[in-house]
């Protein structure tokens, strides 16, 4: 048995005694300490890595939103930001000389 305990089946909850709260952060920590990393994360941490993935993997942004929940495509449009500024970042590193 794992860390996380036993693989499920793919449409089960991976945590599904698991309900968000700061509280709830504490066995994160801990989970993130036994792994020995030392940056600072949050399970809504998981939400911003999922959703910048998804946009820069090529998902529309209107999945994406689904995804997460949002109500609104303006939430989500925050990291469409994220993922716009990385591809323009790294198409400035693209230099043409003549």
């Amino acid at each position: 048995m794992s860390l996380l305990g036993e693989r499920q089946k793919s449409n089960q909850k991976v945590f599904p005694e698991l309900k968000y709260s700061a509280y709830n952060n504490k066995f994160l920590h801990q989970w993130i300490e036994e792994a020995g990393i030392t940056k600072k994360i949050s399970f809504h941490s998981f939400r911003h890595t999922y959703a910048t993935l998804q946009l820069s993997g090529g998902t529309d942004i209107y999945t994406v939103s689904k995804l997460l929940g949002h109500r609104n495509l303006k939430t989500t449009q925050l990291y469409a930001k994220v993922v716009d500024a990385s591809k323009r970042i790294a198409s400035e590193r693209i230099k043409l000389t003549f």
